[in-house]
Order: structure tokens, then C-alpha cells, then sequence
């Protein structure tokens, strides 16, 4: 298990603070949080590139350990066997078992009719490719990314996700990645830690962080597309033309925050156990390869997730009227 306890790093104007985490045996785990949240700086306290200022991280020396970084490092004046074979010409072993170990990874990652070519001169996946095997070259125990994809096109993106995914359960290994996206972290993570402000903010299992943010910021960072605030009074809160049933029964001042997948959108009042209706207005479409946002004026404007398919079947239309309806259980509410 990897261990950080109390762990503390100064670097002038940000500092990772009051870092206590735990990472099992074998697990897939990711770091997820905007820019400047201080992921990077903690995979490199993991590493070793960098100390922390108090507290203790264990459990990783003596580890063999893999780094592969964002803009991926390779050697440039070598080319891709030799960029895989760095590890192992370090710890001098023969020639016939280097030959034999680059040969089976390039095999893996679709790599054998590039061997020869300089690096310089490999797409964007194929250098990323080469880090990878190079990575797992030595066998590490520990592989560390960092934001491995970042650089990717959608299709490379989803292509690398998978062989990640494979190559985590080949390796057996413990695998720690950053990223800021969290449709990558759910594809991939048994556990992902949540940094905002140097600080972990929520650990656990993807889908938990997703249906249940701890705080108005989670919420807003996992993409939740209606947050609103106001005092709650037996159980309500007063959204534009909504009194809206919230689960939560008194406060001065409370977010309640909606995924916008989870309003269900009609011509005429559903039949539902659901104790949230509003009638709206169609204010805008917006139109993605995934579905589309509809957004509505309800008095205040409510953003609602839709299918490609629904929204043709409806056929939709600025300025029609609709129905919102929502179940009390899908609201999130925070006093922070």
C-alpha cells in the first residue's frame, strides 16, 4: 500500500496541504482536478523527483517504478528500440533478454514495424506508444502517468484508455494517473481522489463522486449544469417559477445542484412519483455528437440533457412550452 500521511509541499505561492491518502495494492486510482490543483506535484512526490516539506509517503521505495509524463520525454536522438531498452541497458542486462523484452512489448503495443524509426519522426499515439512501453519495460511495480492523453485526439484518447486498461490487468501493477477528465477517470479508475486548491477534497469509487459531490465546487466541477442557491424552508427552495422540493428541511443559505440528465422534459405533465413539476419554456438547443442540452426558462434558466433520438421524437423547438419534472432524490444539496 501506498501510504501519504500529513504530507506537505511548499512551492511559494501554492502548496499542497494536509495530503493524507492511501493507495491499495494493484489498484487503478486517479488523480482528477481543474489546472493548478497540484496533481502533478503530487504524483512527483510519489516518485521521489520531489520531497515533501513534513509528513511521510511510504510504501513506494524500493518499488520499481515507471514515469510516464504528459509531453512523454522520450530520447530524441534515439530511436524506438533504443528508447525502450534505456531501463533495461541501465541495469545491464544481456543483449538476448533486452531483445527479447522489447520485441514482446512492441509486439503488445503494435510497435515491432516502427523499432528502427527515430522518434522524432512518430505520430502523436505512436510517441505516446513508445512511453508506455518504456514504462513497462523495467516491470514496475508502481506506474505513474501524467495525464497520458491530454495531447490526443478523441479517437487516440478512447484507443489509449482501452490498452490502459488492458495493460493494467496483465501487469497487476498499481497504476496512479492524473487527469482532468472525468470521463476518462470513470472509464478507467477503481478509486479517484478529487484535488481543488492543493487540497484532496473527496476520495472514492468514480460513480459515488458523480451522483454524490461533497460541496457546491465538486458539484460544478463534474459538470452538474444547474446549481442554484437560497434559503431553504420546509424543505423547499425557490428556483425562478419553482418551489423546489429539496432533500433537505431548513437553512439560511444552501446550493442545491442538478445534473441535467436527471430532469426529465415532456409536452404534458407525466405520471410520476416525482414531487418536482414546473412548466418552461424552450429558450435554446444545443446540439452535441453525444445528445443535446435543451435549455428552458422556467424563470430562471434550467438546463436539461436529452438523446439525439428524444430530442428528434419530440421535435422540439425554441419557444414551445414544455414540462420539467425531477425526483427530490437526484438534488444535491450543500451548505458549502
Amino acid at each position: 500500500m501506498i501510504r501519504m500521511e500529513g504530507v506537505e509541499r511548499n512551492l511559494g505561492r501554492f502548496s499542497l496541504r494536509d495530503i493524507n491518502l492511501c493507495i491499495a495494492e494493484g489498484e487503478y486510482f486517479v488523480l482528477m482536478g481543474p489546472s493548478g490543483a497540484g496533481k502533478t506535484v503530487l504524483l512527483e512526490l510519489m516518485a521521489g523527483l520531489t520531497t515533501a516539506d513534513c509528513g511521510r509517503v511510504t510504501g513506494v521505495n524500493g518499488r520499481a517504478l515507471g514515469f510516464i509524463y504528459q509531453d512523454y520525454m522520450l530520447f530524441p536522438h534515439m530511436d524506438v528500440f533504443e528508447n525502450i531498452a534505456y531501463g533495461l541497458k541501465v541495469r545491464k542486462m544481456n543483449q538476448e533478454e533486452i531483445r527479447a523484452r522489447v520485441d514482446n512489448l512492441a509486439e503488445e503495443l503494435r510497435l515491432l514495424h516502427l523499432l528502427r524509426r527515430n522518434v522524432r519522426t512518430l505520430s502523436g499515439g505512436e510517441q505516446q506508444r513508445v512511453a508506455i512501453a518504456r514504462a513497462l519495460a523495467i516491470r514496475p511495480k508502481l506506474l505513474l502517468l501524467d495525464e497520458p492523453t491530454a495531447a490526443l485526439d478523441r479517437a487516440n484518447r478512447l484507443r489509449t484508455q482501452k490498452l490502459l486498461r488492458r495493460l493494467h490487468g496483465l501487469t497487476g501493477a498499481t497504476f496512479v494517473q492524473v487527469t482532468h477528465d472525468f470521463e476518462e477517470a470513470l472509464s478507467l479508475a477503481d478509486r479517484v481522489a478529487l484535488m481543488m486548491d492543493g487540497r484532496l477534497i473527496q476520495t472514492g469509487p468514480p460513480d459515488e463522486i458523480l451522483t454524490r459531490p461533497v460541496s457546491r465546487d465538486v458539484a460544478d466541477f463534474m459538470g452538474y449544469r444547474n446549481i442554484f442557491s437560497g434559503p431553504v424552508r420546509q424543505g423547499r427552495m425557490r428556483v425562478g417559477d419553482w418551489d423546489l422540493q429539496v432533500p433537505l428541511e431548513e437553512s439560511e443559505f444552501a446550493y442545491a445542484a442538478i445534473r441535467a440528465e436527471d430532469i426529465l422534459i415532456s409536452r404534458k405533465p407525466l405520471e410520476s412519483s416525482a414531487r418536482n413539476h414546473v412548466k418552461g419554456r424552450i429558450s435554446g438547443v444545443l446540439g452535441y455528437s453525444t445528445g443535446a442540452e435543451v435549455l428552458v426558462d422556467a424563470g430562471v434558466e434550467l438546463v436539461v440533457g436529452i438523446t439525439r433520438t428524444s430530442l428528434d421524437e419530440m421535435g422540439i423547438r425554441v419557444g414551445d412550452e414544455v414540462v420539467l419534472t425531477l425526483k427530490v432524490s437526484a438534488i444535491r444539496c450543500f451548505e458549502h
